[in-house]
């Protein structure tokens, strides 16, 4: 459980920071835009993910839980470097 925690804790300050830089990474202009299809995606993830693993859970095992959250936070932290990345080639100083 205090795995749990310390994980949370931990991954709570992305979503934030996500929102904090859209306009530095996609433009003040795009940025409303940006921002509102980064909450509902959000919202979604938050309804279907524990529906999507208590399906897996029921179906083939409770064990694929540390497997199901390496497995997005991998996904998150690569995601996050290809945005870097990408932003960080686009703009000129």
């Amino acid at each position: 459980m205090a795995g749990l925690v310390v994980i949370g804790l931990g991954c709570a300050p992305v979503y934030p920071s996500i929102i904090h830089a859209t306009p530095s990474n996609f433009g003040a202009d795009n940025s409303q835009a940006i921002i509102g299809v980064q909450m509902a995606s959000a919202y979604v993830g938050t309804t279907f993910m524990p529906l999507l693993f208590g399906v897996l859970a029921d179906n083939i095992s409770i064990g694929l839980y540390p497997v199901f959250l390496i497995t997005f936070t991998l996904l998150m932290i690569i995601l996050s470097e290809m945005l870097n990345n990408k932003v960080s080639k686009e703009k000129i100083y």
